[in-house]
């Protein structure tokens, strides 16, 4: 099981922006979705291959082709690596909003 707030700052760590964290945990199972901003395509690349090699993510990454949305499964963690103007257009934080949780 990854350690939500050591995944967090390796996050920040790497510069993506508005940083938001919904539970979506099912019973004593705890799963969350997690969504963040990169400034470019080629950041979201970057952080998507440290991210696969931090945790040693061996399935498909979604959407690492064009960069603008990249997904990670990673069982307790559900990662959505946007573009701005991308994550404003899906609005996931609209559907999950009633589930945000702050981390600090």
């Amino acid at each position: 099981m990854i350690d939500l707030k050591a995944f967090l700052k390796v996050l920040e760590d790497n510069k993506l922006k508005n940083i938001s964290v919904y539970t979506v945990s099912v019973g004593e199972e705890e799963k969350y979705i997690v969504i963040a901003s990169s400034s470019s395509a080629g950041q979201s690349k970057n952080v998507a291959d440290l991210l696969a090699e931090k945790y040693d993510y061996q399935e498909k990454i979604e959407g690492y082709s064009k960069g603008e949305w990249i997904v990670f499964d990673f069982n307790t963690i559900m990662l959505h690596i946007f573009l701005p103007k991308v994550r404003e257009k899906y609005n996931l934080d609209k559907l999950y909003k009633p589930m945000k949780i702050y981390f600090k």
